[in-house]
């Protein structure tokens, strides 16, 4: 199986089929640099629309005459089919093959933006958005399972890195591509290029896609686990649904009840992944994934940074437009420094030393809870700095994103193959989930300690640093976990265990 490394190789079950990707020089394709920058092309791709629309939604609203609930579906459609379906869609990409799935996700995305971008009705743009998730989830798992497959040793940490630099620059790229498009109103059609730009975009992927991408089939075919398929959708939407519309509406009983009837069904989700497990089927989500140790505190500290992450999102904006009277491209320019932390980071760690970065993700946390902290005291006390202000959120976005990246590689690193597609299904969905969780939840920390504040008083201000505080609580929970890590040490003796396919 030349130019798949045997650590990470596909297990006997799996075949690459040498076809999908052509030779240079007798040498195959897959794990080359052109696999990763169409792979990384296509997150980049969705990771940016779940930033684009929300530039470009005054206009929208006024052009269309959409309703205040009509916008919101449309910016929050997206973001609710994409997180509802990616650990369903990673599971597709193991049984059906990673490269099939990431071009049809390329193709449903492309042909929703020409739906998005001609739509005429607020109805049409819904639906649009709404199927541009769904392109969106088809295709993001399959790009961390074709790393995890096609990569090992440093040069797997490498595309980790790169892999998580642009999950992190993705939003920030979209708000600035959406703010520009926008403004300099390509060919008099106002708000319509943010979403017709994707479409030359998707069509080079596709057909970079049939050259570049290998092929992993499947020998031995298992049926869907359909019932977990309508059980962790109905889990995602229970959830999603009232934290994306909870806190504007002030939280009605209907969305308490949603949430908790969510987490009953994630109980029974899990328990039925485990009998079916037990008795010998297929899951969606293999419950053994979760008793590897390094997952479980990978994943939570995954979630502890996207918390923060969707909270800094949402109040920074806030505090810097509402409270200090910026404009939004000031806002935005200065949320910026904390993608560039997270981007910058991530494109470096790999080249460090082993032994730094055994440390790395417990330095980050504690990079991520001290800035925060520094932050918090900044702006509770009124008082605003134009440079101490950016290189605060410089450092956070620096320790969010190094955690990320270092937390995601430990994860890899430790798993056999066949756990590759439920891992990234994993990350992906705790990402999205944390994001929606922490806008929702560090949001209405923000609107509670500012209306508390006497009029007059920095209320503004308060909030923020209310909400820096609690990512800093966030951080220190995600400093605890990350000593729970698997050392370095252990991760060379499992690489060691791994029986070769040679």
């Amino acid at each position: 199986m030349p130019g798949v490394p045997k650590d990470t190789a596909p297990e006997p079950g799996a075949i690459l089929d040498p076809r999908a990707a052509p030779e240079i020089g007798g040498v195959p394709m897959q794990g080359s640099l052109w696999m990763l920058a169409v792979i990384l092309c296509g997150q980049a791709l969705a990771a940016m629309d779940t930033a684009i629309v929300n530039v470009a939604a005054p206009t929208l609203q006024a052009e269309l005459g959409l309703s205040g609930a009509s916008l919101q579906l449309t910016v929050a459609g997206y973001g609710l089919a994409y997180a509802s379906f990616l650990i369903t869609a990673a599971r597709l990409g193991d049984l059906y093959g990673y490269r099939r799935l990431f071009m049809l996700g390329v193709a449903v995305f492309t042909i929703s933006s020409l739906v998005c971008g001609t739509a005429q009705t607020a109805g049409v743009l819904i639906l649009g958005r709404i199927l541009q998730g769904l392109g969106a989830a088809l295709l993001v798992p399959q790009v961390l399972s074709l790393i995890q497959l096609s990569y090992s040793g440093a040069a797997k940490a490498r595309a980790v890195g790169l892999y998580s630099m642009i999950l992190g620059l993705g939003a920030a790229a979209g708000q600035l591509l959406g703010g520009v498009i926008v403004d300099i109103d390509l060919w008099s059609l106002s708000w319509r290029p943010a979403f017709l730009v994707n479409i030359p975009v998707g069509v080079a992927l596709i057909g970079l896609a049939l050259f570049f991408l290998p092929r992993i089939v499947e020998r031995r075919r298992v049926r869907l686990d359909l019932v977990g398929v309508l059980a962790v959708t109905g889990v995602a939407l229970c959830v999603l649904v009232p934290l994306t519309f909870g806190r504007e509406l002030g939280w009605p009983v209907w969305s308490l009840v949603m949430i908790g009837a969510g987490l009953l069904a994630l109980v029974a989700f899990w328990r039925y992944e485990q009998a079916l497990s037990r008795r010998g089927g297929a899951p969606l989500l293999d419950p053994a994934l979760l008793t590897i140790r390094g997952v479980p505190q990978g994943l939570g500290i995954v979630a502890v940074g996207f918390i923060g992450y969707g909270g800094w999102l949402l109040t920074v904006a806030l505090y810097l437009q509402v409270g200090l009277g910026f404009s939004p491209l000031v806002s935005g320019v200065t949320f910026g420094a904390y993608a560039a932390g997270f981007g910058v980071w991530n494109l470096f760690w790999s080249r460090l030393p082993d032994r730094i970065v055994a440390h790395a993700p417990s330095v980050a946390l504690a990079t991520l809870l001290c800035a925060s902290l520094a932050f918090g005291f900044l702006v509770s006390d009124g008082w605003w700095h134009p440079v101490a202000g950016p290189l605060l959120l410089f450092a956070a976005g620096s320790g969010h994103g190094l955690s990320f990246g270092t937390s995601v590689n430990r994860m890899t690193a430790v798993i056999p193959p066949s756990f590759a597609a439920s891992l990234s299904g994993l990350v992906t969905s705790c990402s999205q989930f944390s994001i929606v969780t922490g806008t929702a939840l560090l949001g209405s920390v923000y609107f509670a300690v500012a209306a508390s504040v006497p009029d007059g008083e920095n209320g503004s201000g308060a909030g923020m640093g209310a909400v820096a505080f609690a990512v800093a609580i966030g951080a220190g929970l995600g400093l605890i976990l990350s000593a729970r890590l698997p050392s370095t040490s252990l991760i060379s003796q499992v690489k060691s265990a791994r029986p070769s396919d040679g």
